[in-house]
């Protein structure tokens, strides 16, 4: 019989084998380290923080860029920082030392993810201060419930993924392509002591103030839109406001030919419609993002209603794909 002698007491546990599920879950900061660098070398500024959500489960990691690094944008990257200080019941402007939060409780909300050989894992989506989590695993607030009706402008901060579930949970099924202004209106409408949804008015020329959501199935190639039902046809166009632009019997054709036309007037911010406009944007560098952070891009996209899917496998390969085609369908975060 040998006898081993160890000390592993300075080597961080990465807790249990077992991957969280989607839901919400009390936990605790188990380490906030500040990154100079990447893995594989390359300067970054940011905090990698891990978070521990009990025993059983596979600790979780997210990263949050910080102000000082040369991307950092208070537009695309200051409400991760602020929800992360929110959690940490740290005020809204000052210093804090990442080892003193060591130990703090949070609430985690956990959503399902895949790694590189597309295996299940969970991924932190949002960090909460520690609150009440009743046992269906909706998370009530520290002070109250979570009983108020759901407003107008509460919905439109919601990501599409939310107001797709709201639907789910309602039992609301809409017509046509989804939308998020008919989604939220119909939540509203199914909700008792509910408000009217005002549609918010989009233009089909000039500036071209439409939805984001709208301008990503937007195109200058008609073959995009081979493999759509003639109800989304007709439901997109009537979403773009330009059936006052189809003159007599409304057939598929006329719809696709007003819908590439409009596409044509925004070729400089429209995905794929701007082939031939001579402009070019800067050059990214997502070749040399590490996977993860890739993945940390697509769902801060997405949870700013860039609904941006990848299908079967993730891959980076897919993941830049991804990004440089939101990239072409507005301005990147």
């Amino acid at each position: 019989m040998a006898v081993i002698k160890y000390d592993v007491s300075n080597v961080e546990s990465g807790g249990g084998g077992e991957q969280p599920q989607p839901g919400l879950y009390q936990g605790k900061i188990a380490s906030i380290t500040a990154r100079t660098e990447k893995a594989d070398g390359s300067p970054v500024r940011d905090l990698e923080v891990v978070v521990d959500v009990g025993e059983e489960y596979s600790r979780l990691w997210t990263y949050v860029k910080t102000p000082d690094d040369s991307a950092y944008n208070e537009a695309a990257h200051g409400w991760k920082f602020r929800e992360l200080t929110d959690a940490l019941k740290l005020p809204a402007k000052g210093s804090f030392d990442t080892a003193k939060q060591v130990g703090k409780k949070v609430n985690v909300k956990v959503v399902a993810d895949t790694n590189l050989e597309g295996e299940y894992r969970g991924r932190v989506r949002s960090l909460f201060a520690p609150g009440k989590i009743e046992e269906d695993g909706e998370d009530l607030p520290e002070g109250g419930g979570d009983d108020e009706p759901l407003t107008a402008e509460e919905l439109a901060d919601w990501s599409n993924d939310d107001i797709k579930e709201e639907l789910s949970a309602q039992g609301i099924t809409l017509a046509g392509r989804f939308n998020k202004d008919k989604a939220i209106a119909a939540i509203l409408e199914a909700q008792d002591g509910g408000e009217e949804a005002e549609p918010e008015a989009s233009s089909n020329g000039g500036g071209l103030d439409l939805d984001p959501e709208l301008l990503e199935d937007l195109r200058t190639d008609a073959k995009f839109y081979d493999d759509w039902e003639d109800d989304d046809i007709k439901v997109y166009a009537e979403d773009l406001g330009i059936l006052g632009n189809i003159s007599g019997r409304k057939t598929r054709a006329k719809y696709i030919e007003a819908i590439v036309s409009l596409a044509a007037s925004a070729s400089n911010v429209v995905n794929g419609a701007g082939d031939d406009s001579g402009e070019e944007g800067e050059p990214d560098d997502y070749d040399e993002w590490e996977l993860q952070e890739l993945k940390d891009e697509v769902a801060t996209r997405n949870e700013q209603d860039a609904d941006i899917k990848i299908s079967g496998r993730v891959t980076k390969d897919k993941l830049v794909a991804a990004l440089r085609d939101d990239d072409k369908a507005a301005e990147p975060f």
